[in-house]
């Protein structure tokens, strides 16, 4: 996963989830300008499996997020025609919720359900999702909604591997971490993943976890 070489920028000229776009308003008495990008909206769901007391996440290597570090950490431009040859892919790995876009003709639940399925391998029903809230995912620049689910699975749930659709050009890797390993995690000065991410770890310990022994 984290083997990538042969990095290069290009200019996006079309895009099958992103259109760029600008708004022009007034405010009070000053005209302004704010360059936005259009997307879905989508789902996420935090994940815990009491057979055996873990949270079931995902990893997956994302561009935007590797190419951010590696500009910070070594002090290279994101500019168009910028090629970086040996690099550490590993920058770019994130630790996520199972999550989707909403490109379909389906429920925040419905969408939800098929994601873990595809990420994850479990079967869940729409019904058995419970609701932690709905967000903005990104107020800068896109706007859109996130639905954020919890539910709970066991091991006789697993009907499939996960790990995405490889046709969509998916790759993704399961990981399982205990609540203490989780802890520890958010607990680091850094951490590549999401603030849905930590917002859902945070629900859990205020809203599930003094129903399970650490």
């Amino acid at each position: 996963m984290n083997d990538i070489k042969n990095v290069k920028i290009v200019e996006m000229t079309n895009s099958k989830f992103l259109k760029p776009y600008r708004i022009l308003y007034k405010q009070g008495s000053r005209e302004k300008i704010w360059d936005c990008v259009r997307g879905h909206d989508s789902v996420a769901i935090l994940i815990f499996n009491i057979t055996r007391n873990v949270f079931v996440f995902v990893e997956q290597f994302r561009p935007p997020v590797f190419a951010s570090r590696e500009s910070t950490d070594t002090g290279k431009k994101i500019d168009i025609g910028e090629s970086w040859e040996n690099v550490d892919g590993e920058r770019g790995i994130t630790l996520e919720l199972c999550a989707g876009i909403r490109d379909k003709n389906l429920t925040p639940e419905q969408t939800a359900s098929e994601e873990i399925f595809e990420e994850c391998g479990y079967q869940v029903e729409p019904n058995k999702l419970e609701k932690m809230k709905t967000f903005i995912g990104s107020v800068g620049a896109f706007g859109g909604q996130q639905n954020l689910f919890y539910t709970e699975v066991e091991d006789s749930m697993k009907v499939g591997d996960g790990g995405g659709l490889a046709h969509e050009g998916e790759f993704l890797r399961v990981k399982e971490m205990t609540i203490p390993e989780v802890e520890s995690y958010i607990a680091q000065d850094h951490v590549n993943s999401p603030p849905g991410f930590l917002f859902a770890i945070l629900w859990f310990k205020l809203n599930k976890q003094s129903h399970y022994s650490v």
